[in-house]
């Protein structure tokens, strides 16, 4: 412990004679060890909230010579600066506010040394972290408190904060995946019979400026889609259904107020919807992107759907009517599935192809269009039609090439078609990979 902490004030000396000050971070860890798994996650976190305090106020930190260390005496971080613009003792004040405006400050070191390797101390002396009634200098001399009722509580309090951070993270970087594969399937251009960056396909009341403006106004959703997830306790996955469709028709109202209630994105805000929330109930219990448990979850949430949902015979929406018509059950058979055709026809196209770019995404909406029997599509013609389109995308997909997409394109206009299921398909198909890829980073693992 003396060796680690004589290597310490050793370092600092050697900054000290190149004439630069020194800001050190580290943690105040009763006993032993000083560090371990959670120890160690916590001080790697303050570091980078620590590291963005310096940016903010623009201090001229010298990352290049910055030293990392983790030794008998715990972590620790050194890094000397440039005091051109600043006093120490503003400096001195940043370091403070930094730990006084951290959730666990009590357990946060910034120390800084002038010029000469001496401390810049404010005088100042922190109230115990345990009872938070005397400084701790005082609780320490009295033995007030033993190692272990200490380094327990520290370790919950760090247990608890890191997971409030790892769950943040989640939720951040599943609403943003979603959000990219929304219009990542609205930019793909271009599309037979949808809304591309160049046509409105067979769609004359929208446009790909009203898809974009849409998929803003209904964003607001998809982290409490997650948090949902997250949130959920209950065994029986179907008692989330009131919660989703209560977000979904908040969605909804925004996507309508957005486009002068113009349906743009019906079908994506449910497919998304379960999507992001089975991801938050997986990432509760799992650090891992698990494609079975995900499917699962859809499964467990969507059981019964079309039994339940689509025998009505005054049913309003277009797949209740389509259902009563043909059978086909469109989406919500789709997510009684557990997403058969994303996993079965559409995910293979962009794992085939090892990346996500125009033509794996063309692929991919050709496969799940050949294998969907898109109730968008039936409403508007009839069976016949469907099946002509559907033999086409195998076409196109076999043999992938410029005029057989164009013929597509061709019978879209002529029978007024429009593939929308099956671009909802896309969206989610793109938002799985990415989580996929995500996972392999390990972005979800703290």
């Amino acid at each position: 412990m003396l060796k680690a902490r004589d290597q310490r004030a050793f370092l600092k000396a050697q900054i000290a004679q190149k004439g630069l000050p020194s800001l050190s971070l580290s943690l105040n860890v009763p006993g032993f060890p000083k560090s371990n798994s959670t120890v160690g996650s916590f001080f790697r976190s303050c570091l980078r909230d620590l590291k963005n305090t310096f940016v903010a106020h623009r201090i001229d930190i010298h990352e290049k010579e910055a030293i990392e260390i983790c030794d008998t005496a715990g972590d620790f971080y050194l890094i000397p600066f440039s005091i051109d613009d600043f006093g120490l003792n503003e400096i001195k004040q940043i370091c403070e506010d930094f730990e006084e405006n951290h959730p666990l400050g009590r357990f946060v070191d910034v120390d800084l040394n002038d010029q000469q390797g001496n401390t810049v101390s404010s005088g100042k002396s922190k109230l115990c972290f345990f009872c938070r009634e005397k400084p701790a200098i005082e609780c320490r001399r009295e033995n007030a408190h033993s190692f272990d009722e200490l380094r327990t509580f520290m370790f919950s309090e760090m247990a608890v904060f890191l997971g409030c951070q790892r769950k943040k993270q989640i939720i951040k970087k599943l609403a943003s995946l979603a959000q990219q594969a929304i219009l990542a399937e609205i930019a793909l251009t271009p599309k037979p019979g949808l809304v591309d960056r160049h046509s409105s396909g067979s769609h004359s009341d929208m446009n790909y400026q009203m898809f974009v403006d849409s998929t803003e106004a209904i964003s607001f959703g998809f982290d409490e889609l997650v948090r949902e997830g997250f949130a959920f306790q209950n065994d029986d996955l179907t008692k989330a259904l009131p919660r989703l469709r209560d977000i979904g028709l908040q969605m909804e109202s925004a996507m309508f107020e957005a486009t002068g209630n113009v349906n743009t994105q019906k079908g994506v805000i449910f497919l998304m919807g379960l999507s992001l929330f089975a991801c938050g109930k997986l990432f509760s219990q799992s650090d891992r992107f698990q494609v079975g448990e995900f499917r699962n979850i859809i499964r467990g949430i969507c059981k019964d759907m079309v039994r339940n949902e689509m025998g009505n015979p005054s049913g309003k929406s277009h797949g209740e009517k389509v259902f009563l018509k043909y059978g086909f059950s469109g989406a919500r058979g789709e997510a009684e599935s557990g997403f058969a055709t994303v996993f079965d026809f559409g995910l293979p196209e962009i794992i085939q192809e090892k990346q996500l770019n125009d033509e794996s995404m063309t692929k991919c909406l050709l496969a799940i269009a050949a294998n969907n029997n898109d109730t968008n599509i039936l409403f508007r013609s009839n069976t016949e039609v469907l099946n002509r389109f559907k033999n086409l995308c195998r076409i196109a997909l076999d043999d992938f090439n410029p005029a057989n997409y164009d013929a597509l394109a061709d019978v879209c206009k002529q029978e007024n078609i429009s593939p929308g299921g099956s671009a909802d398909l896309l969206a989610v198909t793109t938002f799985v990979w990415s989580v996929i890829q995500a996972d392999k980073q390990k972005h979800f693992t703290f």
